[in-house]
């Protein structure tokens, strides 16, 4: 009948499993062999593995789109509105992150100087003690990676992408300005030295971007405003010496005073282009100002840092219970195999 047959084969499996169970437990000091085994292999791991160190700074950087509109009006005055016709999003909301992650932005904070007493680079520093045998076949790396040998270039790569992953930036909310970045190494100093110039530069670069536009207005204004200055003084000396030679004239001479009141249309036609200059570069710096956005550490680490914990005692647990299950799959695979083979 098919429900015996079925009783059957489930008896039978019953069987396999208790037969099974019986021979893992006469050979139970193999197991617990395979577990020690497995936590020793684990300690050992752990024991070699050099200790991670993390920087971490906590900063400001304020990505809030200010009142474009005086701005934009004092650009379409000086001809040049086009460029401010909408409004830069490039470096809005999450975008700052994106920006961090720039091999560009890398490149330029592996060429900081760490030592101003040796003027030693980020880089150098890092494949000094990451790298000491090519650094003492290769020598120090210069600031002008235009220079490099292919040797140097492909190292240089290298730790580009290398320093590229070993930090981190975030926000701690969405709705704040808040931005946490993270460098973690096995080298303290690479550590902190990679967060700290990676934060700076670029802050830096994000700032001089986003006040480009206005610094160049600013820029353009004070050149102006410095050239009508000049202009409108040499103006107001031609007007004094016109004065000076007719002073005294006959009042039938009427001619002769042409002059005097052509230059004294002079002055007073740059005086008012100069007081309006005036007016619109100061309103131009007020707007620079609006412009700059806010940028402020507010945490940073403090050398030494202290090594993150490993988990000793969690990774040898974990390597422990792999090696108890690895050989006991292993002895009870080895005894179906030969019980299956037998039946057959």
């Amino acid at each position: 009948m098919p429900g015996d047959k079925d009783q059957n084969a489930i008896k039978d499996w019953r069987a396999i499993a208790v037969n099974t169970l019986k021979y893992l437990l006469k050979y139970w000091y193999l197991i617990i062999l395979g577990a020690v085994l497995g936590g020793a292999i684990g300690f050992i791991k752990v024991y070699k593995k050099k200790p991670v160190y993390i920087s971490t700074f906590n900063f400001v950087l304020s990505t809030d789109q200010k009142d474009r509109n005086a701005f934009a009006g004092l650009a379409s005055q000086l001809g040049f509105d086009g460029i401010t016709s909408s409004p830069d999003n490039i470096f809005s909301g999450d975008n700052i992150i994106e920006l961090f992650k720039s091999r560009k932005l890398i490149g330029s904070a592996l060429q900081s100087v760490v030592d101003s007493a040796s003027h030693q680079t980020l880089l150098n520093y890092i494949v000094q003690n990451e790298y000491p045998r090519i650094y003492k076949n290769l020598g120090p790396f210069s600031q002008n990676p235009a220079t490099y040998s292919p040797i140097k270039t492909k190292l240089y790569r290298r730790i580009i992408t290398e320093v590229g992953l070993s930090f981190t930036v975030f926000k701690k909310d969405k709705k704040l300005i808040f931005y946490l970045i993270s460098a973690s190494s096995t080298n303290p100093n690479i550590a902190y030295y990679v967060s700290k110039y990676m934060l700076g530069e670029t802050s830096d670069y994000f700032i001089d971007t986003k006040t480009k536009v206005a610094a160049t207005t600013v820029k353009l204004l004070q050149h102006e405003a410095d050239s009508l200055a000049g202009v409108l003084s040499g103006t107001a000396i031609n007007t004094a010496a016109t004065i000076d030679r007719t002073y005294n004239l006959n009042p039938s001479l009427s001619i002769q005073r042409s002059g005097l009141m052509f230059s004294q249309a002079k002055v007073t036609a740059f005086s008012g282009a100069y007081a309006e200059v005036m007016r619109n570069l100061e309103v131009a710096k007020i707007n620079l100002q609006k412009e700059t956005p806010l940028y402020r550490i507010i945490d940073e680490p403090e050398l030494p840092l202290i090594a993150e914990p490993t988990g000793k005692t969690k990774h040898v647990l974990i390597t422990t219970i792999i090696g108890f299950i690895l050989i006991t799959l292993l002895l009870g695979g080895d005894y179906l195999y030969k019980n299956l083979n037998a039946h057959n």
